[in-house]
């Protein structure tokens, strides 16, 4: 059985580490701009799923209340 050959490790120093954090942050920052993009959306979604729920839910009481009436 072969091993793999394990490449050296090269040693960062802390403005390497910084520039590296750095860039994470930024990439980051564009995926949860997209993630509260999309979230918006969905939650004007479930407001008009919501509105028409509420609207039938009224329109089947009034209904039941004119067919009791009678």
């Amino acid at each position: 059985m072969v091993k793999p050959v394990k490449k050296p490790v090269k040693a960062l120093n802390a403005t390497d580490v910084d520039a590296k954090i750095d860039a994470h942050v930024d990439v980051c920052a564009i995926r949860y701009e997209g993630i509260e993009r999309e979230m918006r959306g969905m939650n004007a979604r479930l407001k008009r799923i919501e509105a028409i729920f509420i609207g039938s839910a009224g329109a089947i009481i009034l209904l039941l209340a004119h067919l009791a009436t009678k």
